[in-house]
C-alpha cells in the first residue's frame, strides 16, 4: 500500500531520533556509546510530510535534548493532528512532567512509554543505572497525577528478563497504564548492536508468552486484543511472516537519525536521503530512490517485528488482523 500524493511518499507514522545522547547504559543498546555527531536544525523538522498521523519522538533519551519542545512545535506547525508519544528512560522525571505539560498546552494529543524491563533490580542491571526503576515509577505517576492518559510501560524483552513479563505487566495494571513490549532487536543503524537475539532468548519468549497472549485477549481494552497479534508475533515466526512479507517500511512509516538521514525503518541500514539536504520531504524520492527503496525493503531478511513496524503491517492487512483476534479471542475465553 504506497501512500501518494502525486509522485511521494506519503507516511503515516514515523520515528524520529531527536538525539543519541543518553543517561542510561542499556544492556541491548549501545547509542549512548555513540552520541550524535550534530543535530539537525529545529527548522528543518518543518520539511516533514503533513501525511503523518503518529510520530514517536525517541533518543537516545529525547528529553535531553535542550530544545525539544521547540522541536515538538516546529513539528506541529506540519502536523497539528498527529499524535506524539514520547518513548523515555523515564529518569529525569521533572523535566519529563514539565516538558510534556508546555507541549500538552499547544499540542494536546500525546503520550508517552516509560521504559521498564523488570522490576527493581531486574531492570536497574539491564539499564546500568542504579535506582532507575524507582525513577522510572515515579515518572509514569507523576505523568498519571498531571492528567496524562495516554501511557504504556515499554519493556524490551533480552536474556535476563523474558521470566518477568508477567510481573512487568502486572505493575502497568497497578499504576493504570497501558503495557507493550518488543523483542530486543539488531541494528547497526539505530542500536549499534549486533548481538541481543540469540536462540536462548527466543526459547524463553516461546515460553512465557502464550500466557500474555491469553491476558490481553480476555483483557477488556480493545487496544490489548491488537497488541496479542503483536506478542504472537515475537513467538511465532510463522504468524509473523504472514505479515512481514509485504513489508511497509519507507511506505507507510519511517526512521530518522539526530542528523536528519532518513532510513526505511531504525534495522534496515538504507539511507534514503537527508532532511536538511533537501528543499522539501517530496525531493527526497526521486523515482529511482523510490525505486531503489522498494527493491532494497522487499529484499530484505532482517525478520524484525516491533512495535513500530507491526502496527503499520496490521493496519496495512485489516482483514487478517481481524480475522486473528477474532479468531483467538475466542479460543482465549473458552479456554
Amino acid at each position: 500500500m504506497l501512500m501518494f500524493s502525486g509522485s511521494s511518499v506519503r507516511p503515516r507514522e514515523a520515528f524520529i531520533a531527536v538525539t543519541y545522547a543518553c543517561n542510561a547504559r542499556c544492556q541491548m543498546c549501545n547509542i549512548w556509546k555513540n552520541p550524535s555527531k550534530s543535530l539537525l536544525p529545529v527548522a528543518e523538522y518543518l520539511k516533514l510530510p503533513s501525511s503523518l498521523r503518529t510520530i514517536n519522538i525517541t533518543g537516545g533519551e529525547p528529553f535531553l535534548r535542550k530544545d525539544l519542545v521547540e522541536v515538538v512545535k516546529a513539528i506541529d506547525s506540519v502536523v497539528p493532528r498527529a499524535r506524539f508519544v514520547f518513548s523515555t528512560n523515564g529518569m529525569l522525571t521533572d523535566t519529563i512532567v514539565s516538558e510534556m505539560e508546555e507541549i500538552r498546552r499547544f499540542h494536546p494529543n500525546l503520550g508517552a512509554g516509560v521504559s521498564i524491563d523488570g522490576i527493581d533490580g531486574t531492570h536497574d542491571s539491564i539499564r546500568g543505572v542504579p535506582g532507575i526503576f524507582d525513577r522510572a515509577v515515579s515518572t509514569v505517576e507523576k505523568l498519571r497525577e498531571k492528567g496524562f492518559e495516554d501511557l504504556r510501560i515499554a519493556m524490551t524483552l533480552i536474556e535476563g528478563n523474558y521470566s518477568e513479563v508477567g510481573r512487568v505487566l502486572d505493575l502497568s495494571r497497578r499504576l493504570g497504564v497501558e503495557f507493550t513490549m518488543t523483542l530486543a532487536h539488531d541494528s547497526d543503524v539505530y542500536f549499534k548492536k549486533s548481538d541481543n537475539v540469540s536462540s536462548k532468548l527466543l526459547d524463553g519468549v516461546r515460553a512465557e508468552l502464550p500466557v500474555i497472549v491469553d491476558r490481553q485477549l480476555r483483557s477488556r481494552a480493545v487496544k490489548d486484543w491488537f497488541r496479542a497479534c503483536h506478542t504472537a508475533g515475537i513467538m511465532d515466526a510463522e504468524h509473523r511472516s504472514k505479515f512481514t512479507r509485504r513489508c511497509e517500511a519507507g511506505r507507510l512509516y519511517f526512521f530518522m537519525s539526530p542528523e536528519g538521514d532518513v532510513y526505511p525503518c531504525n534495522v534496515l541500514d538504507f539511507k534514503i536521503g537527508n532532511l536538511a539536504s533537501v528543499r522539501r520531504w517530496d525531493d527526497l524520492f526521486t523515482p529511482e530512490v523510490r525505486e531503489r527503496t522498494d527493491r532494497i525493503v522487499a529484499a530484505c531478511k532482517k525478520d524484525c517485528w516491533m512495535i513500530c513496524n507491526a502496527r503499520s503491517l496490521m493496519i496495512a492487512h485489516p482483514l487478517r488482523t481481524g480475522a486473528w483476534v477474532t479468531r483467538n479471542k475466542i479460543r482465549a475465553h473458552l479456554k
